[in-house]
């Protein structure tokens, strides 16, 4: 790919996207995001969000069921998050397996969270803004998830500040059902 672009593996189908800084005197200018790099990672955009957040909140894990998959390409574009994603492929050999990866305005990370992926993150800054670029649409109807503290992982903050819609979302292997066939 041209430019300084940089795209890494890290899990299965997740993708790290490093993305292109110019930096002088001014400032610095970000690409977020290129026909170039929706071309090599087959990704339209349908839709965009962002979200601003506080220390400790912990976001997520979201999925839409199969008929109405989502793709997401996630940017925090100020503080830092840790960015988490689990496999909810049943027929992926990484199905339930799931690592997360720090991004933040300082490291230019961008993570691609394919379809049949859920997604969350924990807020390690004081704030954080959070830039979503969405294949697909999204549909109240269609979201399902997972209660983030129900699964073995460290979300490191202290006090996590969950949404009451979250904390009632089943548990990992409760809401084994509804995942991907």
């Amino acid at each position: 790919m041209e430019g300084s672009l940089e795209i890494e593996n890290i899990f299965s189908d997740i993708k790290v996207i490093n993305n292109d800084v110019h930096k002088d005197n001014r400032g610095y200018f970000k690409k977020l995001y290129s026909t170039e790099l929706n071309e090599y990672l087959n990704f339209e955009i349908d839709e965009v969000y962002f979200s601003k957040n506080k220390k400790n909140v912990v976001r997520g894990i979201h999925y839409q069921n199969k008929t109405n998959g989502l793709a997401k390409i996630v940017k925090c574009v100020s503080g830092q998050i840790l960015d988490f994603f689990i496999d909810l492929r049943k027929e992926s050999s990484n199905y339930g397996q799931h690592s997360s990866k720090i991004i933040s305005e300082e490291n230019s990370l961008s993570i691609l969270v394919p379809y049949g992926f859920g997604h969350g993150f924990s807020v390690l800054s004081e704030e954080a803004t959070v830039l979503y670029l969405q294949d697909g649409s999204y549909k109240q109807e269609a979201e399902l998830g997972i209660n983030p503290l129900s699964i073995d992982f460290d979300w490191r903050v202290s006090n996590p500040i969950v949404s009451d819609r979250d904390l009632n979302l089943p548990n990992f292997l409760e809401g084994d059902k509804q995942f991907y066939l």
